[in-house]
């Protein structure tokens, strides 16, 4: 019998979820690092409900997606580019962290990885929303992979457990 750490078996099973994503997001046309993005602000966000820790993260995410649009909105209206970033940097950081106050936007960091994201992407708001909800579900997916090999290892210990007993 080969044993594996849960550990192991956790980052095995992510890994194959990953991998799904990876080929899915290829075949799509949609940029994998922003799914990945999107799945790093997932494990960020810190909420016990799974799904609530999704749409948290993703709520954050087009948060962070409004303020870099706005951003570059700014910027192309000042018509100098350099100058327009360098101002509304400052404005759109004093935003982001305000906003905090509110439960659904408290993830200071997903927000920002919608920022930029969304500045990666040259402002293709789009494309940055798509990949960051592929992302929030990937999250998901990746958390319950880790779940169920706790649940494969737990069921393990529990059985080897009951067969001393018997």
């Amino acid at each position: 019998m080969i044993l594996i750490s849960e550990l192991l078996l956790g980052a095995i099973l992510t890994g194959i979820v990953c991998t799904i994503w990876g080929t899915a997001s290829t075949l799509s046309g949609i940029f994998t690092w922003v799914g990945f993005a999107g799945c790093t602000s997932y494990f960020v966000v810190g909420e016990k409900d799974p799904l609530k820790n999704a749409f948290k993260s993703y709520i954050s995410n087009l948060s962070g997606i409004f303020w870099a649009t706005t951003s570059i909105y700014i910027s192309n209206l000042i018509g100098i580019p350099a100058l327009g970033i360098i101002i509304t940097t400052g404005l759109v950081t004093v935003c982001v962290i305000y906003q905090s106050k509110f439960e659904i936007l408290s993830s200071v960091p997903a927000c920002f990885i919608g920022c930029f994201i969304t500045f990666a992407l040259n402002g293709d708001y789009k494309m940055a929303a798509i990949g960051l909800l592929c992302g929030a579900i990937l999250g998901y997916f990746c958390d319950q992979a880790s779940k169920l090999a706790a649940k494969i290892k737990n069921k393990n210990i529990n059985n080897k457990v009951e067969m001393k007993k018997a």
